[in-house]
């Protein structure tokens, strides 16, 4: 309750500083889940940037103007964050930054191109904002295919090579699908199964079955965290065992909680070091900004991720000088050069070069309910 309090001190605090943007401020757009599905990290990653914006502003902003931030709430909805998009555009955001969720980023990707406008650091690993950027996309995450790589990986030291993929009914899940398919491939696997799960994991027991068919000793679990959490517990509930890889997307307090006594074997991939590292100046960078605006101790993947992208952003309006306008930008992160946090996250982008980092790791749920690399 005390957290949820606090970040809406800070997001009223928002409100405030907007309304009192000038003509010299550099205005940034941003579309969030605020309600619906994902409320919480989208509340979550707008009280990270905001902190870091306002820390940038006190010392003095770039080149004396401000940052503002002009977020929407998109609901966890593609059509509500491409025409949040357009809004932005239309009220001349100089950058469209930290889009929620595959279909979202993916939604106002045409936009973005359509006005011209940066679309920097995405929360998003597959989708045409890897397949296809642009000019205009700036990834910071590593891709979904990276990170099943990584899945993939593991369960082959461990000696699982009978895999079964399960992935959501959605574009999101059928673009996971497609990276999953050609990372086994790749590794010369023939899955057990793909089976297709609903978002509001209706069929989840319809999809144990179809499972269990292929008696698979590892699964790649492509999902959403509620569809996530009841596939998991189900399955553990049914006997189903075998370890399940989950994407960095659900290593988060929520899930780890929903899971309960059911986190046994269950993995998750990382994008980031783990909030825990406290060695690394990143991660303490981090940890002492958000615990100073939100009195919380609770650090997480996804917070410390929000935070990296920010200060990427920052690093190329600062690279930009004077120039801040839309291509002022686009040139400015391309001639940066390579950006290292935590000697793991590092990004570097060029004329034709927009991937993001290259770092996965894994982590599990100990007994005390706390994501361990």
């Amino acid at each position: 309750m005390m957290k949820s309090v606090l970040i809406s001190v800070i997001l009223h605090g928002f409100v405030a500083s907007a309304v009192a943007q000038s003509a010299s401020d550099i205005l940034i757009g941003v579309s969030l889940p605020l309600s619906g599905p994902g409320a919480a990290a989208g509340k979550e990653g707008q009280a990270v940037m905001q902190a870091y914006i306002d820390s940038v502003n006190k010392a003095g902003g770039i080149q004396g103007k401000r940052i503002v931030l002009r977020v929407l709430d998109d609901e966890f909805n593609p059509q509500k964050a491409a025409d949040n998009a357009r809004q932005l555009a239309n009220d001349k955001v100089v950058a469209l930054f930290n889009c929620w969720g595959t279909s979202s980023c993916s939604a106002m990707l045409p936009v973005a191109s359509e006005y011209s406008v940066p679309l920097i650091a995405g929360i998003a690993g597959s989708g045409p904002m890897r397949t296809q950027p642009g000019h205009f996309v700036f990834n910071v995450r590593p891709t979904t295919s990276a990170e099943i790589a990584r899945m993939v990986e593991q369960m082959v030291v461990g000696g699982q090579t009978r895999i079964a993929v399960v992935y959501q009914k959605d574009a999101f899940g059928q673009s996971a699908l497609a990276a999953a398919q050609e990372v086994l491939a790749k590794a010369g696997i023939k899955p057990t199964g793909e089976v297709a799960l609903s978002a509001d994991a209706s069929d989840v027991p319809a999809v144990l079955e179809a499972l269990k068919k292929g008696a698979p000793n590892g699964v790649v679990l492509l999902a959403s965290s509620r569809s996530t959490v009841a596939l998991i517990t189900q399955a553990r509930r049914s006997g189903l065992a075998v370890p399940i890889y989950n994407l960095a997307a659900q290593a988060n307090q929520r899930v780890a909680t929903d899971l309960g006594e059911y986190t046994g074997n269950v993995i998750f991939t990382t994008v980031v070091p783990s909030p825990a590292r406290v060695a690394l100046p990143v991660v303490n960078e981090y940890r002492k900004l958000y615990a100073a605006v939100s009195g919380s101790d609770e650090f997480s993947y996804l917070g410390l991720e929000t935070f990296i992208n920010t200060r990427i952003l920052v690093e190329g309006l600062r690279h930009a000088g004077r120039d801040q306008s839309r291509e002022g930008l686009v040139t400015a992160l391309e001639t940066m050069g390579a950006k290292t946090f935590g000697d793991v996250v590092s990004v570097k982008y060029g004329p034709n070069r927009r991937d993001g980092s290259s770092f996965v790791g894994l982590a599990i749920v100990d007994r005390q309910g706390r994501f361990r690399e």
